[in-house]
């Protein structure tokens, strides 16, 4: 395994567990700031989808070589799946992955455990495609994933203080969440087949997952009143994911 890939998972453990730092000192993050970062990473969520991963599902190692009409059919479908996927892991996650705290206003352990589990199945199926079958690290995916867990780690940790759990006791559940996105791309580079149309049927589910929360989020919040900070926040994002390398198969200038 490629030091690239251990720091890619790195990078997303301690983009989770750093946040656990607010857990002794009972700190919470503001409300605007969780939800601009939840807006700027939802923009780069969708924006990613499009520019880098959906492309990826319609080719093969061969840039010019794409799947047959057939394959395109299942790809689409797989894409449905997944959305279908998302909309029963919110049944126990009630919309963490969207910035939501509405589990910090109850102090029983079976929502908290059923947020860990439907956020840990999340985690584990959007990271399976993180890496291609050549070693290459989907950074769109990966960028996108660790803004994506930032207000998902913040609601956790309020969850966590609102319920009086001890330090040692969140941080575990932290780090359980944190290491199911390296989890399930271990998973898939080392038990899965590795085939093409098996692996653009995987990454067209994760897709699907990754248009439900995006949208949810750019939708979820008061649309009926006009934010320019809303909006400046989802234009640079789109920027940015549009200037964030893609797979070499599709972008080969971003080839090492």
């Amino acid at each position: 395994m490629s030091t690239t890939i251990i720091l890619s998972y790195l990078f997303i453990i301690v983009g989770v567990i750093l946040w656990a730092l607010l857990i002794p000192s009972q700190r919470k993050v503001s409300p605007k700031f969780l939800e601009n970062i939840t807006v700027f990473g939802g923009a780069f969520l969708f924006a990613s989808c499009f520019i880098n991963l959906v492309p990826h599902i319609f080719v093969g190692q061969d840039p010019y070589r794409f799947v047959t009409p057939h394959a395109h059919f299942k790809v689409s479908a797989a894409v449905m799946v997944g959305f279908l996927i998302q909309l029963l892991l919110e049944q126990l996650t009630q919309g963490a992955e969207h910035g939501h705290n509405h589990a910090t206003h109850t102090h029983h352990t079976h929502p908290i455990f059923g947020l860990i589990v439907g956020l840990s199945l999340h985690a584990f199926l959007e990271g399976m495609p993180m890496v291609d079958l050549d070693g290459d690290i989907h950074q769109g995916l990966l960028y996108g994933i660790v803004l994506h867990n930032i207000p998902i780690a913040l609601v956790l940790v309020g969850l966590f203080m609102a319920n009086g759990y001890r330090f040692w006791r969140s941080l575990a559940l932290l780090s359980i969440f944190a290491v199911m996105t390296p989890l399930g791309s271990l998973c898939n580079i080392c038990l899965l087949p590795h085939d093409e149309a098996l692996q653009s049927i995987i990454m067209a589910i994760v897709v699907g997952i990754l248009l439900h929360v995006s949208v949810s989020i750019l939708f979820n919040h008061d649309h009926h009143s006009f934010s320019w900070l809303k909006l400046m926040l989802i234009i640079v994002a789109f920027v940015v994911a549009y200037f964030t390398p893609g797979c070499p198969e599709i972008y080969p200038t971003f080839a090492h």
